[in-house]
C-alpha cells in the first residue's frame, strides 16, 4: 500500500507531497481544489506502464478528443517543455515520468523546378512518452498519434515487454457506470461470497435477502411476490453495490472512488464508511476517496470512532487547499483532531 505520494506539474497542480497514507483515505476541499486530479495522478502510478491511462482518465470526464492541443492539457500551466512526473512507494519504489513527444514528418520535393528542392509538412505526429523506474530498474512505453490531413487520427502503443503490472487498480468516478460493475458480479455469486454485498446492503434497504444476476440485470429479493430491479432501490444501493464490487475484484490492489458522497442520504454515511472499511480490510485493498460533503466527511469520523481504537490506524483525511501559485497543500488530519474539529464546528471543507 502507497504510504506517500509526491506530484508535479500535472493539471492544475505544480507539486504536491503527501505523507501518511493509510488503508482508506478521503481528500476533501472546496471544488475546483484538486481532488479529483490528485486521484488521476494515484491512477497514472497505479497503471504507469500504460500508455494510454492519460486519455482513459479524459473518457471518464466525457472528454474524447485527441489533438495535440487536448494532450497540453494534462500539463501544468499547459507548459510541455515540463514534464509530469508522479511517485509514490508502497512495497516497491515506483517513479513515473511523462513527456510530451512532437515529430512532423517531412515530404521532400524532388520534381522541383531547375535546382530547387522543396519540402512541404505531410502528417503530424505528436503522443506522450512514459518513463517510469520500478526499484532502480527503468523502463519505457509510449503512444504516438498520427494525424492527416483529412482529420483521421491513427495511434500506435509501444510497451515494454519485460515489465508486467501486477498491481490492480479501479477508478468509480462520479459518473460511474453501474452496470461495468456486473461482470464483477458474476465471481462473486460464482464464488458464493455474496452474503457480504447483502449484509452491506441491507443498511440501505433492510429488508433485502439476496440478489440475482438475469440478463444482465441485477434483481433483488426483498419479501416482495417478485424480485425488483436494483435501480428501483435508488442510486445509493447501485452505487454501493459498485463500489463494493470494484474492492471486490481488486484484491490486494487500489480503489478510487471520486465524489463518494454522490448518491448517499446523509442518514446513512456511517453505515457507508463502516462497509467500506469492512470490505478493505478482507479484501487487503486500500481506498482513497474525494469529497466535499461535511456529512461524509462526519460519517467517516464516525465510522473509524466506532473501530474501539482502531480507527486512527485505519484512516487518514486530508484537506486540500491550492494556492495561486499552483502549490497543492495537503493538511492532514488525524482521527482525533478531525473529531475535534468537528465537534466544536470548525470548517474543515
Amino acid at each position: 500500500m502507497f504510504d506517500h505520494i509526491n506530484i508535479s506539474g500535472f493539471r492544475g497542480i505544480k507539486e504536491t507531497q503527501i505523507d501518511g497514507l493509510k488503508q482508506v483515505n478521503l481528500f476533501f476541499g472546496k471544488n475546483n481544489c484538486g481532488k479529483s486530479s490528485l486521484l488521476d495522478a494515484i491512477f497514472l502510478i497505479s497503471g504507469l506502464s500504460n500508455p494510454k491511462l492519460p486519455f482513459n482518465i479524459n473518457i471518464l470526464r466525457d472528454y474524447r478528443r485527441l489533438g495535440k492541443s487536448d494532450i497540453n492539457l494534462d500539463f501544468y500551466n499547459l507548459d510541455t517543455n515540463v514534464p509530469i512526473t508522479i511517485t509514490a512507494n508502497n512495497d516497491e519504489s515506483r517513479k513515473l515520468k511523462i513527456r510530451l513527444l512532437e515529430v512532423s514528418d517531412q515530404e521532400v520535393d524532388l520534381l522541383g523546378s531547375g535546382n530547387n528542392v522543396s519540402s512541404s509538412q505531410s502528417d503530424s505526429k505528436y503522443g506522450l512518452v512514459l518513463d517510469y523506474n520500478i526499484d532502480g530498474v527503468t523502463h519505457r512505453s509510449s503512444i504516438v498519434f498520427t494525424s492527416s490531413g483529412d482529420n483521421e487520427i491513427k495511434q500506435e502503443v509501444r510497451l515494454d515487454k519485460e515489465y508486467e503490472e501486477k498491481l490492480n487498480c479501479r477508478y468509480l468516478n462520479s459518473k460511474f457506470d453501474f452496470y461495468a460493475s456486473i461482470s464483477g458480479l458474476v465471481n462473486i455469486l460464482k464464488n458464493k461470497d455474496e452474503h457480504f454485498l447483502i449484509d452491506s446492503l441491507r443498511f440501505i434497504e433492510p429488508r433485502l435477502v439476496d440478489f440475482v444476476l438475469s440478463e444482465n440485470e441485477v434483481l433483488v429479493d426483498i419479501g416482495l411476490d417478485q424480485r425488483i430491479p436494483i435501480n428501483m432501490m435508488g442510486d445509493g444501493a447501485r452505487k454501493m453495490l459498485a463500489i463494493l464490487t470494484s474492492i471486490y475484484e481488486c484484491e490486494n490492489g487500489i480503489v478510487l472512488l471520486d465524489e463518494i458522497s454522490n448518491g448517499f442520504h446523509y442518514s446513512v454515511m456511517k453505515d457507508m464508511w463502516l462497509a467500506i472499511f469492512k470490505s478493505a480490510i478482507k479484501n487487503n485493498v486500500q481506498v482513497f476517496a474525494t469529497t466535499h460533503d461535511k456529512d461524509s466527511i462526519k460519517g467517516m469520523r464516525d465510522a473509524a470512532l466506532s473501530l474501539n481504537g482502531h480507527g486512527a490506524d485505519l484512516v487518514a483525511s486530508y484537506k486540500l487547499q491550492k494556492k495561486q501559485d499552483g502549490i497543492l497543500n495537503a493538511y492532514h488530519y488525524s482521527l482525533d483532531s478531525l473529531d475535534f474539529s468537528i465537534n466544536q464546528e470548525i470548517e474543515v471543507r
